[in-house]
């Protein structure tokens, strides 16, 4: 009976030994949470019995964490839970952890280091030219931009494969990127490059969430911030993979290195933006053969990159009754597009805030000296700087009167019932309207008309989502023009 009863344990413990990785996980997600505290002592016993295993699996796990950095096992006294400064913070599993439990940090750290290496390793693989790296970057490329005009993109169920695919060949473009630099350390870093370009699309895809997204925009978030993955990839982004391709292909470092700067700045809130990387751009463009792309990308390519060098500068009024969101979508969206905001309420003489916080409605004439202050500060807007400002423009004549000191202005129009607006105004503390005069609104509102530019949006839309679509609308204004 021995031998059956040997036999027996060790097919035990071979199935056992299975879940020791799920314990492991378990166990690292606590530690990296901070509910296991530091110097906090994890026993053989204590491990057994919190997750009910052997001895053995409890004794393989801590093992397991101590080579990872998050315990450091003491002879007879156990596994002493370790700081983040003692992780090994490029271990795969420790990354997956940290995007677990604090995935807003982790994606930064993750971005920032892509930061670092991404446009060096550009123009180090622009300068080594190797055929095979130009034959396999220019590819994919050309790959992500088909699968991302895809119409099964955006659908969360039929779009997977598509999505699995895109997120497939994008990880390739950047692995094969790093090993264009011909540098072992940058090539080692591929995987965490990877791990946060899944990350966007396989857990921050806001296709994904778009019924849980519903509601009340979120806080906003500073610039540069990492950007929830959009419903569609931006066009903008395709065409920043396609030129940094061929700038590696046509040998420029300079230019290989402004496009994959770029391209990063793409998806942190006001980076692309930025007076500097857009200036880096320009010089790359400078350099950049667009014919040495096949014809059938030439037109879109100059078309994207005009638009993006020259775009989102005519100044944007985010319009709209109280409590509709625009000051929350006026620094937003300032932000991303690198542009000054200015809150169109401080601009009201004392007597009208005065006579709002009494509860009295205001006439023309008493939002005649507030609409001119407005009026001034976008006619003092330079071109190259833009702005972002609010004004609840409710009527078409004062947007006419908007129009007439900046004629290029665009109207952002949040729509949203007046139950709605009523309700969050009443929430509000600390603004002088009161949510009895919000009715009144509703009787002066009239909707953008079909010769004003401007942009209907709801105003229960994500802030990200608000965000995009205005942007996308402007980008499409520009190549129109």
């Amino acid at each position: 009976m021995t031998g059956p009863e040997k036999d027996h344990s060790v097919d035990f413990e071979d199935a056992s030994r299975g879940s020791t990785a799920k314990v492991v996980e378990r166990l690292g997600c606590q530690i990296v949470e901070g509910s296991k505290s530091r110097e906090q002592h994890l026993t053989v016993d204590a491990v057994a019995r919190e997750f009910a295993i052997t001895r053995p699996m409890a004794r393989e796990t801590l093992q397991a964490l101590h080579q990872k950095g998050l315990v450091n096992l003491q002879p007879r006294i156990g596994a002493a839970v370790q700081g983040l400064e003692q992780w090994d913070l490029l271990d795969p599993d420790v990354i997956a952890w940290r995007l677990e439990v604090a995935p807003d940090s982790q994606m930064r750290s993750l971005t920032e280091l892509r930061e670092v290496i991404e446009p060096r390793a550009a123009r180090l693989s622009a300068l080594s030219r190797s055929a095979e790296i130009c034959h396999d970057l220019t590819g994919h490329a050309r790959t992500l931009l088909a699968l991302s005009e895809e119409p099964d993109f955006v659908r969360p169920r039929e779009g997977v494969a598509v999505r699995q695919r895109f997120r497939d060949v994008d990880a390739a473009f950047h692995r094969t990127l790093l090993a264009g630099s011909r540098n072992e350390l940058f090539l080692r870093l591929s995987h965490p490059v990877v791990m946060a370009l899944n990350h966007r699309i396989d857990r921050n895809w806001i296709g994904g969430h778009q019924q849980a997204a519903v509601g009340p925009a979120r806080a906003v978030v500073g610039a540069g911030t990492v950007q929830r993955y959009p419903i569609r990839p931006e066009p903008v982004a395709m065409w920043l993979h396609m030129g940094l391709a061929y700038a590696v292909d046509q040998g420029l470092a300079t230019a290989a290195e402004a496009f994959a700067e770029a391209l990063l700045a793409e998806i942190r809130g006001g980076r692309l933006q930025d007076p500097a990387v857009l200036d880096h751009l320009r010089a790359g463009l400078e350099q950049f053969d667009p014919n040495g792309l096949p014809s059938p990308y030439r037109s879109g390519f100059h078309d994207a990159m005009a638009a993006l060098v020259r775009a989102r500068r005519a100044p944007v009024v985010v319009m709209g009754v109280s409590g509709c969101g625009k000051t929350t979508v006026g620094q937003y969206l300032a932000e991303s597009l690198g542009a000054p905001f200015e809150e169109g309420d401080r601009f009201h003489p004392r007597c009208n805030v005065e006579a709002l916080e009494n509860g009295t409605r205001l006439d023309d004439r008493s939002r005649s000296p507030w609409l001119a202050a407005v009026a001034a500060r976008m006619r003092a807007a330079g071109s190259e700087e833009g702005l972002v400002i609010t004004c609840s423009a409710l009527r078409h004549i004062y947007r006419e009167l908007l129009r007439a000191a900046r004629p290029d202005a665009f109207f952002v129009h949040l729509a949203l019932d007046q139950d709605a607006a009523t309700a969050r105004v009443a929430a509000r503390r600390s603004h002088f309207m009161p949510a009895s005069l919000v009715s009144s609104q509703y009787e002066d509102l009239e909707p953008l008309q079909e010769d004003e530019a401007g942009l209907t949006v709801d105003a229960t839309l994500p802030v990200e989502r608000i965000v995009a679509e205005v942007q996308t609308e402007l980008v499409r204004r520009v190549r129109e023009r």
